[in-house]
């Protein structure tokens, strides 16, 4: 009888051993599968980290949020193609003003490949609160859209900025163009075609606006040296470029120079705001960045906390509630105002 109880009892813990060994076996197959399956595509390393990022901000999504009194949102405007492709945008203008004011077109960050235009919308908020119409932009992201899809369709919003803001009160002669993170990268290579001519016949693009319409550019915390980011160690930079330009080893990619701003730069290229904190892998890039402008005497004003003893990572600039964000957007407002017409 107590043979019979003990051989239940060790068929029991056997069938636990087993019921936890499998799934463990399961779970180590399914990390090898992805595993292996990320050293030949950028695309389940991205589609992990945007499901990740999903689950994350499921309640950060609510429509609730953006809501302010005196600002009036108008959300997913077509720009181009019918609004396929990512192609529509937020625009956020006070409520009520009795003259034209100034315009930010804003590019949102996400690596090229996450993001979208309702990440900035608390920050648009604040900024149009101060004055501005502000315009947030989808765009197609990586890895399913590669390079230069992104500046070819900021290139769009400046047309429908051009033809359409002053609907909104925004004076489609004073325009700002502002990104964070990669669309920092955009914006500012953007800003590169308008301004320098063999840029943009390189890329083919027939720039939207004069260079005297676009007023100034707002960067924060970007990368603008893509021959030599990789070296500053940012998370997934190399799945990102990877993503963006479609060739793994991104440093071999033939179109990699002029995608780097402080290679396209000119003497023409519009003021500069630039920022990026103290405890960002990228600041470095932008400190170069600044550095090539006023080597060439553009106009450029800096924000780096260089002194500050509070670590300041990336995208510091959106947390509106701590001094060295309420900085950056003051620091940011009065360079628009300086430079606005």
């Amino acid at each position: 009888m107590q043979s019979k109880l003990e051989a239940k009892r060790t068929g029991a813990r056997g069938f636990k051993r087993k019921r936890y060994w499998i799934p463990s076996v399961v779970l180590i197959f399914i990390i090898g599968f992805v595993g292996m399956g990320a050293q030949f595509t950028p695309k389940i390393t991205v589609f992990l980290l945007k499901s990740f990022i999903e689950i994350a901000n499921q309640d950060r999504n609510s429509k609730d949020r953006i809501i302010s009194e005196g600002v009036t949102r108008v959300a997913n405007v077509p720009y181009a193609d019918e609004g396929r492709n990512d192609s529509t945008l937020d625009i956020y203008h006070p409520s009520e003003t009795s003259e034209p004011l100034p315009v930010v077109l804003w590019v949102h960050g996400g690596g090229w490949v996450l993001g979208d235009k309702a990440d900035i919308a608390d920050y648009a908020v604040q900024l149009a609160k101060q004055g501005y119409v502000v315009v947030s932009m989808n765009y197609a992201l990586a890895p399913d859209t590669t390079y230069p899809t992104p500046v070819i369709q900021t290139n769009q919003v400046l047309t429908y900025v051009k033809n359409h803001v002053s609907e909104y009160q925004g004076d489609p002669d004073n325009i700002f163009l502002a990104g964070n993170s990669a669309g920092a990268q955009i914006a500012s290579q953007t800003a590169a075609v308008v301004t320098n001519p063999s840029l943009a016949k390189l890329m083919n693009i027939t720039p939207s606006v004069q260079p005297e319409e676009l007023r100034g550019v707002l960067l924060f915390c970007g990368p603008y040296n893509l021959s030599t980011v990789a070296e500053t160690g940012f998370p997934l930079i190399r799945t990102f470029l990877w993503s963006y330009t479609g060739v793994k080893t991104f440093e071999d990619y033939p179109r990699l120079n002029e995608m780097s701003t402080v290679l396209q730069v000119n003497e023409a290229y519009p003021p500069a705001f630039i920022t990026s904190g103290n405890d960002d892998p990228l600041t470095s890039q932008s400190i170069e960045l600044a550095q090539v402008l006023k080597r060439l005497d553009v106009d450029t004003e800096t924000l780096f906390f260089s002194n500050s003893s509070e670590k300041l990572g990336h995208d510091y600039q959106f947390d509106l509630k701590s001094d060295a964000g309420q900085q950056a957007i003051r620091s940011a407002v009065r360079f628009m105002q300086q430079y606005s017409r």
